[in-house]
């Protein structure tokens, strides 16, 4: 066996054993054959949401966080009502706190009358105890059980701006998807539907589409509480990305485990880059957020802030090939108690297009700096330049790729110049103060109020012992009505028995 034949057969086995490592981490196996749009903002995805919903001939499945009572949400339920109303099954799985006002508001009601099937996901209760705090945070739309809709956005118009206000869209991404990852799609639309009362009929699982039918291959994660598949998979891509790892997430609050993961990777070379809001919807998240940068900052981890009202994106793209996109932020809510829905995609081309759009997002955003930090020098490829060596001309091609790697880091210098940057220092002062200021608050309502913290405490304790009670009183049950029914089935089983001859 040559040299070129062993190197082959050791490029194999290393692509086995990320594949292997990949789809365990993951919880899911790698499938090929689907086609896939990438699609940015509500401009994209609200009119692909509408028009597949009204052209829907069979099933309409729906799992959502919020699925608001505005102007778009009333669009999105009238096709609803129309089509359950047309006799096509329509299901719709949206999550109690997410949606609690149009909840309290009987904003579901028409369509229930119409013939929909809806489900509330961990409404308050007293038996659910702990486990009430992990969400249905999965952004799900499943069209004639034929095309996949995943993403950031919600239903709601919020991420459409106010354009009386001057206030700009939210920035988001989802994807539109065809092929044999559908079936994924509704086992874990049905997995989250049968949580939540009678499990969905056998006849709605089978994908009306199974041949491939694009170039794409990716992996559905559809995360429950405590499974921790996609805290695996960010950390397994944090270790595996050689060359960029570029993160766009709106409510940033990593573990120390995931710190640590990007500052490795980050010490070792690679171009890490974390793009978070700068103003957000839920603010306390942005201050807890900015305590996280200077850690990231010193081991040459790249901060930008977005300039504009809110960025509410959770994609992740390395060295070009890899990339995700779905609901999941980077915070231990959404790795460990919610579930989430993600797809990661393993296509250049794709993962190209999402890194020249994060490019494009740095143009709207603001770099984070420490303070007299002299600006490092990082390459801004868009495509995953092949590593050569060997024979002279090789050498060349070399030269020429770091030629043009070194005039990427002078156009990135050129850019951060022409943006401006900010340091780390006046983004820490006021999310301490602010932090300081609130826990001091909050010691002071204690101290006069102490009923603040023990009602709640009481509340949620008793809430978790009534739900261990419950469960054990109903295994109780079930053990009494096993041993019932063995009882019966003992006399029955002596009759049946044939008496065994007389011995003479």
């Amino acid at each position: 066996m040559n040299r070129d034949d062993q190197s082959q057969q050791t490029l194999q086995f290393v692509r086995q054993l990320a594949e292997q490592a990949l789809s365990r981490s993951a919880g899911a196996p790698l499938t090929a054959g689907n086609q896939v749009e990438l699609l940015y903002d509500s401009a994209q995805n609200f009119p692909a949401w509408e028009n597949a919903l009204a052209a829907s001939q069979d099933s309409i499945f729906i799992e959502m966080y919020i699925f608001a009572n505005d102007q778009f949400g009333v669009k999105i339920r009238d096709i609803l009502i129309n089509k359950a109303k047309s006799g096509i099954q329509v299901c719709l799985l949206y999550d109690w706190l997410g949606s609690w006002r149009a909840h309290l508001f009987r904003f579901f009601t028409p369509l229930i009358l119409a013939g929909a099937e809806v489900r509330a996901y961990h409404p308050p209760s007293l038996g659910d105890g702990l486990s009430m705090l992990g969400r249905n945070h999965r952004k799900m739309i499943i069209v004639d059980r034929r095309e996949l809709f995943v993403a950031g956005l919600c239903i709601s118009a919020s991420w459409q701006g106010k354009p009386e206000k001057g206030l700009a869209p939210w920035r988001d991404t989802g994807l539109a998807l065809r092929g044999p990852l559908l079936a994924q799609a509704l086992a874990a639309f049905a997995d989250s539907w049968a949580s939540c009362g009678a499990p969905l009929e056998a006849r709605w699982l089978q994908a009306a589409q199974t041949e491939p039918c694009g170039e794409t291959a990716a992996r559905l994660i559809a995360t429950t509480p405590s499974t921790a598949r996609m805290m695996r998979l960010d950390l397994l891509v944090a270790s595996f990305a050689r060359h960029t790892l570029w993160l766009t997430d709106a409510y940033f609050m990593a573990t120390s485990l995931y710190l640590s993961a990007l500052k490795q990777a980050a010490l070792d070379g690679v171009d890490v880059r974390l793009l978070v809001p700068r103003s957000s919807d839920i603010r306390w998240i942005g201050t807890v957020s900015r305590t996280q940068y200077r850690p990231l900052l010193e081991a040459g981890v790249r901060v930008f802030e977005w300039d504009g009202p809110m960025i509410h994106a959770k994609t992740a793209v390395a060295d070009g090939r890899w990339a995700r996109i779905g609901s999941t932020n980077l915070n231990l809510s959404s790795w460990l108690v919610n579930r989430e829905l993600d797809i990661a995609l393993e296509d250049a081309t794709l993962a190209a297009q999402l890194a020249e759009r994060f490019l494009q997002d740095l143009e709207n955003a603001t770099e984070i700096v420490l303070k007299q930090q002299r600006k490092r020098t990082v390459p801004t490829p868009v495509r995953q330049e092949k590593r050569r060596r060997g024979s002279p001309k090789e050498m060349a091609l070399s030269g020429a790729s770091a030629a043009a790697r070194q005039a990427a880091r002078l156009g990135d210098m050129l850019g951060a110049v022409v943006h401006g940057s900010r340091s780390v220092e006046s983004s820490e002062a006021p999310a301490f103060l602010s932090i300081g200021v609130a826990l001091c608050l909050l010691a002071l309502a204690v101290g006069y109020f102490p009923w603040l913290v023990a009602a709640p405490l009481a509340l949620l304790l008793a809430s978790a012992g009534l739900s261990i009670v419950a469960r054990s009183l109903s295994l109780y049950r079930a053990k009494r009505r096993k041993k019932q029914q063995l009882r019966q089935a003992l006399p029955n089983a002596r009759q049946d028995e044939t008496p065994p001859p007389d011995i003479q």
